[in-house]
């Protein structure tokens, strides 16, 4: 294999999605939710013959951005998106071992292609969330810095830079090329493009994709003092922008109306939103672009596997323990937050509730407890001693059975023996577990209620067995016994309070067949559904805090309306 150049051996590729999902809101790449203008399609129908067989011409779209800008024809550049803006900045300016000095977090690709051309990156962090680092990030500039890199307004944060500071840096540094990224400068106050008149180091790079809805298309420009832009013709291909690019701009930019109209949707639906999401308590960070992002703190997951079980992506930014909206239309805005303001919580517990286990985890028992003893244990006597409490998790009642048999095993041993029987890598009697809950009915009550699962089992079988069933999708929290310290697991109630904190939670009940599981209810002071069987088992379920017991899971959806 040949290898690639130096710079380019350990660099990350930026991935993208080969097909489309069918999404009811795609909320995670900050496109433009409404979409382009009507004049956009009319001007692609209206493709001829010679604008697809020849090459394009640049002159008409070039001449609309010079009057909206009031500058020369020779201050713009097009090119494909503002990403082949920012690589062919960085390519015409900067040589190996300069650097780049910016802040973070950021948008990845001018990092990517600083790597490509071996610049050191710098990236300055915020000091305060999320407040422009202007006296940190003027310390780090340099001898060695060619490009200062500024995004305003800036992605994932939304906050702007002050134009004070910008003109601080262009007269401070007036060796030093200031980049100015404003691929979401139409939702801002200002613009840097006019400063171009005045500073010979300012490039201001503009994206169409955000404002104008034509991100499929790919248009960005490049705004810069004559020279500047005559520099970096030298390293952009002479036809880089192909002509349904060119067309479908020229009949955005003459529709102002449909610019207004886009702008005026996303300062409804920013302020709808960061007003509903604040008095769920997440924190709304002001932005001046087209999204948001918003720290939900324990709910983050919740939020997030919501939307997206509702067909809603946005984007997860793990680092940031946040999520950033794109931000829709009013209505639609409306339906994100109908699906995340606080719910009433049904608890599951597993094993007797959602899955039959008398030949999977009781089976399990018996026989472990018949390798060690050489003797048999009936389904009662194992009954019997799970009815004592305390006993939730198997491996502590097969090891408290067989104590109770005069027969001492050290306890690693039953639980190494144990699982060869039940789990053995997925292959053990896990597989002849049966499903006891309609999923139907868990469909039903998803769609109404915040569904959760607490139980004994470990992360690994239990994860299993909801994923066999396919019902794991209507669960939007499960909490396991490695969840859990060794000295919280159930009877206490700690996992219910762990489920209770990463939802947006109204009232609580939990639905179990054993006493352990009452006792966890009526200590947490939620609603216990017991059950059972019997009507021993029932006796013994609403002697233990039970507020009510019910035969079948089934019978759930019934008994709560």
């Amino acid at each position: 294999m040949i290898e690639p150049k130096r710079t380019l051996k350990n660099l990350k590729i930026y991935e993208t999605d080969l097909y489309p999902e069918e999404w009811t809101m795609k909320l995670d790449s900050n496109e433009n939710y409404i979409g382009p203008s009507k004049k956009v399609f009319e001007a692609l129908k209206n493709l001829s013959a010679d604008d697809i067989s020849h090459y394009p011409y640049y002159g008409e779209i070039i001449e609309q951005l010079s009057k909206k800008y009031t500058l020369s024809n020779k201050s713009i550049v097009l090119t494909n998106g503002a990403d082949e803006a920012i690589s062919a900045v960085i390519g015409t300016y900067a040589e190996p071992f300069d650097s780049i000095v910016t802040v973070t977090p950021s948008f990845s690709m001018p990092g990517i292609y600083a790597q490509q051309h071996g610049c050191e990156y710098i990236e300055i962090e915020y000091e305060k969330k999320y407040v422009f680092p202007f006296e940190k990030l003027v310390k780090s500039i340099q001898n060695n810095t060619k490009i200062i890199y500024l995004t305003t307004p800036n992605n994932p944060t939304g906050n702007i830079i002050p134009v004070e500071q910008i003109k601080y840096i262009l007269e401070h540094f007036k060796d030093k090329l200031v980049a100015v990224d404003e691929t979401y400068g139409t939702f801002a106050e200002y613009s840097c493009i006019p400063l171009t008149k005045d500073y010979n180091n300012l490039i201001v790079i503009k994206s169409m994709s955000k404002d104008y809805g034509l991100a499929g298309l790919r248009l960005g420009f490049l705004v810069s003092a004559p020279e500047n832009i005559a520099n970096v013709k030298k390293i952009l291909s002479p036809y880089n922008v192909n002509q349904a690019a060119v067309k479908a701009a020229a009949a955005a930019l003459s529709d102002n109306k449909h610019l207004d109209y886009i702008k005026s949707e996303i300062n409804k639906s920013k302020e709808f939103l960061t007003k509903e999401l604040k008095k769920i308590g997440a924190v709304v960070y002001e932005s001046h672009a087209n999204f948001i992002l918003a720290e939900f703190g324990e709910k983050t997951d919740y939020v997030y596997s919501t939307l997206l079980k509702n067909r809603i992506i946005v984007k997860k930014m793990d680092s940031l323990k946040a999520l950033r909206i794109t931000l829709p239309t009013l209505e639609a805005a409306k339906k994100i937050t109908h699906l995340i303001v606080a719910k009433d919580i049904i608890v599951f517990d597993m094993d007797g509730v959602l899955v039959d286990v008398e030949n999977s985890y009781r089976l399990a028992i018996a026989e472990t407890y018949k390798f060690f003893t050489k003797h048999s244990i009936s389904p009662a006597d194992i009954q019997n001693a799970k009815n004592e409490g305390g006993l939730n998790n198997d491996w502590d009642l097969t090891y408290h059975l067989l104590k109770a048999a005069g027969t001492w095993v050290p306890y690693d041993d039953i639980v190494e023996k144990f699982q060869q029987m039940y789990w053995n890598n997925g292959n053990g009697c896990i597989n002849n577990e049966t499903l006891l809950v309609d999923p139907m009915l868990l469909k039903m009550l998803s769609e109404r209620y915040i569904l959760a699962v607490f139980t004994g089992r470990p992360r690994a079988e239990a994860e299993f067995t909801l994923n066999k069933f396919d019902i794991m999708k209507y669960f939007s929290k499960v909490i396991t016994m490695n969840d859990l310290p060794q000295k919280r697991q159930k009877p206490d109630t700690l996992g219910l309070e762990m489920i209770k904190n990463s939802v947006y939670a109204g009232k609580m009940m939990y639905a179990g067949d054993t006493i352990d599981d009452m006792k966890c209810a009526k200590d947490f002071r939620i609603t216990g559904f017991g059950v059972a069987k019997t009507k021993e088992q029932a006796e013994l379920l609403l002697k233990n805090g039970a507020k009510y017991v019910i035969n079948s899971i089934n019978q759930l959806g019934e008994f709560i309306r």
